[in-house]
């Protein structure tokens, strides 16, 4: 069995006409699409699919930590993979498929390799394969390690990678089946960051359903797309789920970091076209460019299990980046409120200590004057300008009464209620009097 393509959401397509493949033997490119329509796996990659009928070779180098093959068959004929002469399995076909083929994969044997290796893909075919039999490579995929820049090249993203979010909080969105999310519910949505220069979706087309429309928006302008009813296949003349089946491409864009949203249309269509989300294809930014989110292809590649993050591109250096930078922020914000913190309960120490230190403010240190007196004529005792020596009571006339004894504060305690005992603050000016 094929390795699901949830376990790699993640990698590289190198189509069949990319220079770096070596073909030995007879092989010829077609580009007309020939077999796009002939069964259920869909139009081929690029729309172009390079094949031969006898005996032929193709070897291509690569670094990753997973590599497999897609073909395009027809008749009998047959086929092995190598990895550093180490063979690869291979895996039977329905011939009811004829396109998208997975021939081979790597499965385990590469996992933690970050050396180069030469992949070899053998074609064979036997006296007595039937005439129209033909192989095709249409193209191959790896996963790339984990320092790739990936500057320029085309990513096959699943829909389970974690850039891949879904606005399922109704449970519109479904799984049904081939690997696929689906919705047939009106104006349910999903969306998808990358960085690049182009998107395209690629969907199943179900058998049994009517075609409807849906919607795409990205960079503030949004495109209306057709979704096909169910279509018939050429080799058995009946409608079939058909695979890989490319919904619409984003126009050329500048080098950037965008969020592509899409979603399904209100509509009243009986047994409308599910909107299925197979896989993304996005062509990232060059090396020389600079996107809105810091480096060309930033929130990058994260092997098996993908990353999270602002966008997909592969870049997986940018992810530390971002992580460092991240830190670095919280870190910083912390040491500046720390030191502001300190600031602050300094200036507050200083002014208690500086309010402490004030001798109007001891009441141990008061004068016995500094307290307000009651019930004294201002003409017999004045407390702003009298000290205690300026009373002598032998200088008194005789026929005054004799002055009661006064407590040293020369308040009347008999008069006062109890509360009036207490100490208090006096406002009045301190005695200048030695």
């Amino acid at each position: 069995m094929a390795t699901p393509d949830a376990a790699v959401p993640r990698l590289v397509v190198v189509d069949d006409t990319d220079p770096a493949i070596r073909y030995s033997g007879a092989f010829s490119l077609d580009s007309t699409g020939r077999l796009d329509t002939e069964g259920y796996g869909g139009p081929v990659f690029n729309r172009t699919i390079t094949g031969t009928t006898t005996n032929g070779t193709i070897s291509y180098n690569f670094k990753g930590s997973y590599v497999r093959v897609v073909i395009a068959a027809t008749g009998e004929s047959g086929w092995s993979c190598n990895v550093d002469n180490h063979l690869l399995v291979s895996f039977t076909v329905d011939s009811a498929q004829v396109t998208n083929y997975i021939a081979c994969d790597s499965a385990g044997t590469l996992a933690d390799s970050t050396a180069e290796h030469t992949l070899d893909i053998n074609f064979s075919f036997t006296p007595t394969s039937p005439h129209n039999s033909s192989l095709w490579l249409d193209s191959i995929q790896y996963q790339p390690l984990l320092s790739d820049p990936l500057d320029a090249v085309t990513l096959r993203i699943h829909n389970s990678d974690p850039f891949v979010s879904y606005s399922n909080s109704s449970g519109a969105w479904s799984y049904q089946g081939v690997g696929s999310n689906a919705t047939d519910r009106t104006e349910t949505s999903m969306s998808f960051n990358f960085n690049g220069t182009s998107a395209s979706l690629y969907s199943v087309i179900w058998k049994g359903y009517n075609p409807t429309t849906a919607f795409y928006s990205i960079a503030g302008k949004s495109t209306n797309f057709d979704l096909p009813g169910g279509t018939t296949v050429a080799n058995t003349g009946q409608q079939a789920d058909v695979q890989n089946w490319p919904l619409f491409t984003t126009s050329d864009l500048p080098p950037s970091q965008y969020s592509l949203e899409v979603a399904t249309a209100y509509n009243t269509t009986t047994y409308p076209q599910y909107l299925t989300i197979s896989y993304f294809i996005i062509k990232t930014n060059p090396a020389n460019s600079s996107s809105t989110g810091g480096s060309s292809n930033s929130a990058g590649n994260s092997g098996s299990s993908g990353s999270s993050g602002s966008s997909v591109s592969g870049h997986s250096t940018s992810k530390v980046r971002l992580v460092s930078t991240l830190v670095g922020a919280i870190v910083g914000s912390i040491v500046v409120i720390a030191v502001i913190s300190y600031i602050i309960r300094y200036f507050r120490k200083r002014q208690r200590r500086d309010w402490a230190n004030i001798p109007e403010h001891d009441l141990e240190v008061l004068p016995l004057n500094r307290f307000e007196l009651k019930n004294t004529p201002l003409n017999e005792f004045d407390a702003e300008k009298a000290s205690m020596n300026d009373f002598d009571p032998e200088k008194a006339p005789l026929n005054e009464s004799e002055p009661q004894q006064l407590p040293p504060n020369r308040l009347d305690a008999q008069n006062l209620l109890p509360n009036d005992l207490r100490p208090r603050r006096s406002n009045s000016v301190r005695s200048t009097v030695d």
